[in-house]
This record gives structure tokens, sequence and C-alpha cells, in this order.
């Protein structure tokens, strides 16, 4: 991918910027590419990769980590009862995935061993407690119906944890706005009843090595649903508060909504998520004071905020955060990460020394005043490439505090992008490497699902647990 955006960088030198009629309006003097100053290449910490497993276990690979030492943190309930809900037309691929969960796949080449023994989620299922529904348009009142009636009866207990599988009869890239809906509102509606729900599209369950790797996937992001922890870095904790605020333009309606996620601390460790419209500034900063205050409440003090924000964040969104804390009598720094979530491809920049031109990942390079990019990708330095891991163009990163002076301390400047590296390996929904940090994905994530929510209002049994992975 380097190597096909230099050659055509280029060509278009070449073919338009050194030619003599075009040099007679603007004398470029040396239409090459620049070469980077020594002084304004940095690198994060050597360590910054590795992740924390099972029996204190590092690698840098989440798949090599989960498949060889287990989670980190196994899930929070020792009863947790499976169940599958389907259209009738798809019982056949409802009996596949959870003989997949529980007995797992053997493909040609690779095997899944199960949710039991891959990600040690306790695996249960109880005949006939499953939901199969008849209208494929509209399932919603047959699939209320049979909770309900499980309610009644007393089969939900309070001390199990259920995970509902949904097998979308609809791939979700092809539904109808219709179709989506549904989806949207079982989430919903299987919140409010203190469910969980992995939804798995029909079309995509095969019994191939490619889907192989999509029930390790799959198996992450059930164990992070359930509260347990995939893995986590290995950060001494500090007395800081990081959220990540992100965003998502709703097509229909074209208004953009902003997700929030508390208390990320520095370990990686999740607490809170909240949701609002792109202009209840106040809103959002009201819920940052209150989710310091919790902080404040339960730690040694606090000592810095830190905004992993999804663009540059203006002086509106901010001062009703400053405000607060000097109502709150706290006099400390509040660091502004803002964080293209788009890939650069204005400024990119190009390693000679190897033969995809992709920078090491950790480099990143000052492109002006507390501006940067980063490459974060699994070029490890002394490791083996893996060109299936893709070559991910670098992330621009901003950096601004209200401490003027503390914003150009290049030891601080250096862990703020070190954390965003570290929090790009996060990501629960899959064993491969993200270039974008959790605390700005996770919230767009949200935010995408939050418009179809009723009252545009997340369940309290979902703020503070993982159910959109």
């Amino acid at each position: 991918r380097y190597r096909t955006f230099k050659y055509g960088i280029h060509n278009f030198i070449e073919d338009y910027i050194n030619q003599d009629d075009f040099k007679q309006i603007i004398p470029i003097h040396s239409p090459e590419l620049v070469q980077v100053e020594q002084l304004k290449i940095g690198a994060v910490s050597d360590n910054s990769n590795l992740l924390l497993f099972g029996e204190r276990k590092f690698h840098n690979v989440p798949y090599l980590g989960m498949d060889r030492f287990g989670p980190y943190g196994l899930p929070e309930h020792k009863k947790i009862h499976f169940f599958v809900i389907a259209h009738k037309s798809n019982v056949t691929q409802a009996k596949s995935i959870m003989s997949f969960f529980d007995e797992g796949l053997q493909g040609k080449r690779y095997k899944f061993n199960g949710v039991k023994n891959f990600a040690k989620i306790p695996y249960h299922t109880e005949k006939g407690f499953s939901i199969i529904f008849d209208d494929l348009e509209n399932p919603m009142a047959e699939i209320t119906q049979a909770i309900e009636d499980k309610k009644t009866k007393g089969q939900l207990l309070d001390d199990v944890a259920y995970m509902a599988i949904y097998i979308s009869p609809f791939v979700k890239d092809k539904a109808t706005p219709k179709q989506k809906a549904v989806y949207y509102r079982m989430k919903e509606y299987l919140l409010k009843k203190n469910i969980n729900s992995q939804v798995i599209d029909a079309a995509k369950v095969k019994s191939n090595d490619g889907y192989v790797f999509s029930l390790n996937n799959i198996a992450i992001a059930l164990l992070a649903k359930l509260q347990g922890e995939p893995w986590r870095l290995d950060r001494k904790l500090k007395n800081e508060l990081i959220i990540g605020v992100g965003a998502f333009r709703h097509v229909d309606t074209d208004i953009q909504y902003i997700g929030s996620a508390f208390s990320f601390q520095n370990n990686g460790q999740f607490n809170y998520f909240d949701c609002f419209q792109r202009h209840q500034t106040t809103e959002l900063a009201g819920s940052i004071l209150q989710s310091v205050k919790d902080f404040y409440k339960y730690n040694s003090g606090i000592k810095r905020l830190i905004i992993h924000f999804f663009k540059n964040m203006s002086r509106k969104e901010l001062e009703p955060i400053e405000e607060g804390l000097r109502k709150l009598d706290l006099d400390i720094p509040v660091f502004i990460v803002s964080i293209n979530k788009t890939e650069s491809h204005d400024i990119v920049a190009f390693d000679e020394s190897w033969d995809e031109l992709m920078p090491t990942s950790g480099t990143f390079i000052n492109i002006g005043w507390n501006k940067y990019l980063l490459f974060n990708n699994t070029r490890y330095k002394g490791g083996k490439f893996n060109g299936s891991d893709g070559y991910p163009f670098p992330v621009k990163i901003k950096i601004t505090c209200t401490d003027e002076e503390q914003g150009k301390d290049p030891r601080i400047i250096k862990e703020l992008i070190d954390q965003v590296y570290q929090f790009s390996r996060m990501y629960w929904k899959s064993v491969r490497q993200q270039n974008l940090p959790v605390t700005i994905k996770y919230p767009e994530m949200v935010a995408e699902m939050f418009p179809y929510f009723d009252g545009n209002e997340i369940p309290d049994f979902g703020k503070d647990k993982l159910w959109f992975l």
C-alpha cells in the first residue's frame, strides 16, 4: 500500500509539478519528498505493544496470547446461560453455531477450541429455552412475548447471566432501514431485560478456516460482554481519568451523535458509557464532570484529566468542563488529545530502509505545532511482520493542555502518544490489531446505535457493559 502510494506521488510530481510551464507559475526548485529531520522523529516505549493475559503472561499478538495463556480476567458470573433467537428458516445455522461454541470447529489448517477452552466462558444451554420466530420482517412481538413468558414462569433467574445468540436473517451491510431497526430494537429490549446479546449473520455461518477466525473474534466479544477481560495493559495505575469522545452521523436524519466512554483508567479498564446529540455540549460536560466526581470519590484524588476527542475540541465544548472543574475546586490540567478517526493521506511518511516502506509500529513524527503522525501497525522491531495484518496509514494527533507549560513538556507528550497507541490494543471485538484507540472507536459504535433506541436513552444495564461489540 505504501509502495503504491509513493509511486503515485512520484508520478504526479514528474507529470505535473516538475514541468517548465508549472514552474513558471510556481517556481518550485526541488520538487522531491522531504527528508524528515531525526529530531522530529520519536517512538513509543518498547513494551507498549505488550498485553497482559492469564497467568500474568505477556504477548503482543492478541490471538496467540489468548490461545496460549487464556484471558486476563474471567467472566463476572459463574452461571452463564446461552440461548438462541432465530427465524425458523435459520435453525440449521443456529444449531451449527451452538455446536461450534460447545465443541469447537476444526478447519483444514486452523481450529477454534470452543468458548470454554479459548475464552474460559462456562457454557450452558437448556433444551426448549431458545426462541424460534415465524415473522421474518417483524419478529419483535414474538420475541418479547417469549421473553415475558419465561419471566412469568420464573425461568429467568437473578443469579444467572443470560447470553442471547441472535441469528440475523439479514446481512447487516445489505439490510434495509426497516430490517436494521429490528436488530437495534431487539438489542435495546434485551438490555432492558438485563440480557446480553450477540448478533451473527446467518449467511456468514460456515465450516471453514475463515470462520475459525470469526469464532475467535466472537468468543472475545462474548467474554467482554460478560465483563471478563480478554487482556489488559500492563501499566501502573495513576490518579488520572481518561475519557473518550467519539461520534457517528446518522445517515437518515443527518444528525450527529456523540458517544462518550467514561472512566477509562490508564491500564485500559473501562467503567461507563453515555451518549448525546451533537449540540448537547452542556450535557456532555456535565456527564464528564460527574465522572470526575465519581473517580475522585473512590480514588485518592485526581492529578489530571485526559480527553481523547474525535476532532479538534472547540472553546465552546471545553469551557463548561473548565468552569465545572473550578466549581469543584479542582485545579488540575486538562489534556485534549484530538485524534482523527480517518487515516492521514495528505501527510504520509515512508521508511526507505524497508521494501514495503511502512514505518515501524509506534513511530511518531512531529508535523507542526503540537501535531503528530502516529504509525500504528504490527511491524514491530525485531519481530516477524504478517502482511495479512495490513498496512494502515498513520493517525493524526493533536495535543493541547489548559496548562501551557505541561502542554509543551516532551516527556508528557510522549506519554500521551504512548497512551493512544496502547489503547488501540484494547479492542475486544477482534483478535486483529486496530489503528484507532478504543477511546474513540467504542463511543463511535455506541453513537451509531443510539438513535434507534427509544427516547434516545441507553438502558441502565448497558451503561457499564460492552454490549455493542
